[in-house]
């Protein structure tokens, strides 16, 4: 049995499904190195075909994360005129009631569109052998719930399920149970009151790009003065809150229009108060709304999903509650998380599966690989002999955390490459947590980030409770979650950390789950005696995660990176 799952526009990713489990996730921006790249993923199914040596028979179902392709997910340009859009934006802002009437007039012209990009999908579909009989819609919020739930938890035990976006299909946030292999929705909340919509508009506001640097406003608010921000956060919280029954968000207008209100009501105020102020909101909505809904299910497992939280801050006080037996955050929770979803889903309900076959997922290493061999003749093909020092080392891993211990950065290219936004050591940078020198070494001279941007850690599970404050051990095998240092942890990790207020936004790594990541870090153990190294994406500013052999040259040669490890090949400038 074979399910394709697609998420199509922002972050295009592709899953396959089979006997029982997600066998291979991957997101186009890996093949066409556009970061987070809408383009029809046609690259990562081809990927994936060859990989799992399938061929559109060998396709069951194609499932497709939401109920509705628009336009720009086919690459179907649709002009409209500034004035014309901004004119309705304000119209929408003011008096929403009469957009709302203009919006169901509009609709059959939607629709006409809607319908013209899913026989675009059809017809791309076709090229790969795939009849459009097999294609089915699984709806947005549905596929966020079903990734946790299903994906990760095998669908077993009681959990409470929260899903929070920008938008997708009618919601912008779900709240409800899976129990015994079963999901039951408790409530919705439309997409014009969206928590999202509000921090990727703020994102805006202040320079940045929307759905991509919203962890950029997340590392800049602990930087502003309380005292100084608390009155641009009063101007926030009474645009957005929850509703009396406690589990749905409802809004002042809609909060697609919140650029007009910043525009409005914040020019002229400080950067780092408005990013505080946001981020504030963002905190204080979530933590309620969970505890609104544990008290409303009675089940004190929860598990998250949905863009928002991506927020590590956020999830950082979930994970702190008390009330909270068990907490599990989707790794890499946007929108390229729901073909997994989607996949579940379909399995379960379009084909009927058997739920006790479910396989959930354990580690993300799920996309492409590369042989010793092939790294070889990706060498000689280059001649990267003429140009740098090339050796081949048994125990590169040694290699690897002896020089890391000598103060140097290296990049490791090794294994299958992981899903998802986190760099969880197979396509990563490491460095020595301990130094200072590490931080300005990374930054300057590789990822070129914001001042205020912290860089993160991986830590052996055996040593992370000296590092980090973990009240009711929640695990953290993902980046997904952040918490706040020990006295050990400020003392090991000042180059991993963040500056202003402290916090690590750990890889917990057990040995089992990469075994020869988990060798370098032991061997930096024993060089160093701190139980963990720097960790950051192997990738430059702006670019998707080094995947490919000519990715990882080019982040190679189009910086200071010194030393780059190519499975068992060291590479030296």
């Amino acid at each position: 049995m074979n399910i394709l799952s697609l998420q199509l526009g922002h972050n295009a990713t592709v899953g396959l499904f089979q006997d029982g489990k997600i066998k291979a996730l991957v997101s186009q921006e890996r093949f066409d190195y556009i970061k987070n790249s809408k383009a029809f993923p046609k690259d990562a199914i081809k990927w994936i075909m060859d990989l799992l040596n399938l061929n559109g028979e060998d396709i069951d179902v194609v499932a497709v994360a939401g109920l509705f392709i628009y336009p720009n997910q086919m690459n179907i340009v649709r002009g409209r005129a500034s004035l014309v859009s901004s004119t309705w934006a304000y119209l929408d802002y003011k008096c929403s009631s009469i957009a709302d009437i203009i919006r169901a007039l509009y609709k059959p012209v939607k629709q006409l569109a809607l319908n013209k990009a899913k026989e675009l999908l059809y017809k791309q579909l076709e090229k790969f052998g795939i009849a459009k009989n097999k294609v089915v819609f699984v709806e947005h919020h549905l596929c966020h719930a079903y990734t946790p739930y299903f994906g990760f938890l095998g669908g077993k035990k009681a959990f409470t399920l929260l899903t929070l976006d920008g938008a997708g299909d009618f919601y912008s946030a779900t709240v409800g149970v899976g129990k015994e292999g079963i999901y039951k929705r408790l409530s919705t909340t439309p997409i014009k009151a969206s928590l999202g919509y509000i921090y990727s508009t703020t994102t805006q506001f202040l320079g940045m790009k929307p759905l991509e640097h919203e962890y950029k406003v997340m590392g800049l608010a602990p930087y502003a003065k309380e005292k100084y921000a608390k009155k641009v956060y009063e101007k926030f919280k009474q645009i957005i809150w929850l509703r009396e029954d406690g589990l749905t968000f409802d809004s002042k207008f809609p909060t697609s229009r919140f650029g007009i209100y910043l525009k409005e009501n914040l020019c002229g105020e400080r950067f780092d108060n408005i990013a505080y102020a946001v981020q504030k909101l963002t905190e204080q909505l979530i933590t309620q709304w969970v505890r609104n809904a544990i008290n409303k299910t009675g089940i004190n497992r929860v598990a998250t999903s949905g863009g928002v939280f991506m927020n590590v801050k956020a999830n950082m006080l979930l994970a702190y509650m008390e009330e909270i037996d068990e907490i599990f955050f989707t790794p890499s929770a946007g929108d390229e998380s729901n073909p997994i979803g989607a996949a579940y889903y379909t399995y379960l309900h379009h084909l009927k599966g058997d739920p006790k076959k479910i396989k959930p997922i354990k580690d993300l290493y799920l996309g492409p690989s590369f042989s010793n061999d092939e790294i070889e003749e990706f060498i000689k093909k280059k001649e990267l002999k003429r140009k740098y020092k090339v050796s081949y080392y048994k125990d590169i891993e040694g290699v690897i955390a002896e020089l890391i211990a000598k103060g140097e950065v290296v990049a490791r290219f090794a294994g299958r490459a992981e899903w998802g936004a986190r760099a969880l050591g197979n396509r990563t940078i490491l460095a020595d947590p301990s130094k200072m020198e590490s931080f300005f070494k990374v930054n300057d001279q590789i990822k070129m980030r914001d001042f205020w941007m912290p860089f993160a850690p991986t830590m052996l599970n055996e040593r992370a409770d000296e590092y980090i404050e973990n009240p009711y051990k929640r695990k953290a095998p993902y980046m997904i979650l952040a918490f706040r240092s020990t006295e050990e942890g400020r003392k090991y990790f000042k180059a991993a950390m963040h500056q202003a207020d402290k916090t690590l936004r750990p890889q917990i790594l057990e040995k089992s789950w990469n075994p020869k990541y988990y060798k370098i870090i032991k061997e930096f153990e024993n060089i160093t005696g701190i139980g963990g190294v720097l960790n950051t994406s192997f990738n430059l500013h702006g670019k998707p995660i080094a995947t490919f052999p000519w990715q990882a040259l080019d982040v190679f040669e189009h910086s200071k990176l010194k030393y780059l490890a190519m499975e068992n090949w060291l590479i030296e400038k």
